[in-house]
């Protein structure tokens, strides 16, 4: 549980701390830099000062950072997930930049209060509106209330390109991937330069419509010992059979399954390749993954994990360990026990999902919020099921269902 006293360094009137910049500046972007040689371009469209917002896209963990490599005069200011505020480090290092924490996809009035005593201090104030690291380097749906702010606040928008942000260390991967990244900075956007909302709106998801699967010539992956470690997050299901948890990587480089004969190696670009030296698309085998149907046992159980640690978040914010024990997502609910504890979250009540690192899965209901961390399986296949039950979707039988 957080402490109710928590250490903070002293910042100044514009919410820097004398103490963090210089350290970040000599170690955590030298760090990143080294890991991604980010080459700047379009240095013109660069902001060095506030208060602006600058967004992009998001699929590396050191993204923040990299979009500080050049401004060596103040850090950016922001929003980061909550889920990084739990620990103590990050808590401090962060808050003392002047970074502020935010529940993904949750409206949280305190958030406009803090961006705009960010605008007052004349921060640079960077939003992921997409709301989390992309899975497979394709656009994700904006936070409405965020693109909505950036128009509301009057003050000009950066659209920056981060190529090589999902290739360099794509969500599900265990390893990063040593990288020549580039970091475009666009036009900015003004929202008096549009006629209403939806135009200004279409504006910014037409900027982030990148597929970073296929970067331009400026992003060259180097090396990774192991690229496909960590593929069976985004693989949750055989491409082949649909079985559940059956895709794996014994060494980090070749791909297989338990349930067919599928065999692949992948690259350091993490591109795959059949026996016949055939490339085949990691973005392909996950698109037909997601065409298949949802499926459940006789008795409604479509994923059942054992050992599943369980957190509730409270009322002030602090991630509480409730213990190990069982999750099940059945028809109508999640089911948790733990102990003698049993709880359920109806599916009808959830209102806001999100997947935390590439391991959490945090639901937001009317009345509780949890986390669970499976110990088995992918969060990623929970969410994915879970919407689709919420949207109606259709749901199959199958006796013997091997997801449970």
């Amino acid at each position: 549980m957080a402490s109710k006293k928590q250490f903070t360094f002293k910042k100044s009137e514009r919410g820097i701390s004398p103490v963090t910049f210089p350290f970040m500046r000599r170690t955590i972007i030298p760090y990143s830099k080294w890991l991604f040689n980010p080459v700047i371009t379009q240095r013109h469209n660069m902001p060095l000062t506030g208060p602006c917002f600058i967004y992009g896209n998001h699929g590396n963990y050191l993204d923040p950072f990299l979009l500080n490599a050049e401004l060596t005069e103040e850090p950016t200011a922001g929003v980061m997930t909550r889920d990084q505020f739990h620990k103590t480090i990050p808590r401090v290092f962060m808050d003392s930049i002047g970074i502020v924490p935010t529940s993904k996809y949750v409206p949280e009035p305190g958030i406009v209060r803090d961006v705009i005593r960010m605008i007052q201090q004349k921060r640079m104030i960077v939003i992921f509106p997409e709301g989390g690291r992309r899975w497979d380097g394709r656009i994700r749906p904006l936070i409405d209330t965020t693109v909505k702010l950036f128009y509301k606040m009057g003050i000009p928008v950066h659209p920056v390109h981060i190529h090589g942000s999902y290739l360099s260390w794509p969500r599900w991967a265990d390893h990063y991937r040593k990288a020549t990244t580039e970091i475009r900075w666009l036009d900015p956007l003004h929202a008096s330069d549009y006629p209403d909302f939806e135009s200004f709106a279409k504006a910014c998801v037409d900027v982030l419509r990148i597929d970073e699967y296929y970067p331009p010539d400026t992003v060259t992956i180097h090396h990774c010992k192991k690229p496909a470690a960590g593929v069976q997050r985004l693989l949750y299901r055989c491409p082949e059979t649909g079985v559940p948890d059956a895709v794996y990587s014994p060494d980090g480089v070749h791909v297989y399954s338990r349930a067919s004969e599928m065999s692949y190696k992948m690259d350091k670009e993490s591109r795959l390749y059949d026996r016949h030296g055939e490339m085949v698309s990691l973005i392909d085998l996950f698109d037909r993954i997601r065409e298949m149907p949802v499926v459940c046992n006789g008795d409604g159980v479509m994923i059942r994990d054992v050992g599943t640690k369980i957190y509730e978040i409270n009322k002030e914010h602090e991630l509480v360990y409730l213990g190990s024990g069982m999750a099940e997502l059945r028809r109508e609910e999640v089911w948790l026990s733990v102990g003698s504890e049993k709880m359920t979250v109806p599916l009808e009540s959830i209102r806001y999902m999100a997947t935390e690192q590439n391991h959490k899965l945090t639901l937001t209901s009317s009345g509780r919020i949890f986390q669970i961390v499976p110990r088995n399986g992918s969060v990623l296949h929970w969410m994915d099921w879970i919407r689709r039950v919420q949207q109606g979707g259709e749901i199959l039988v199958q006796r013997g269902w091997p997801g449970t």
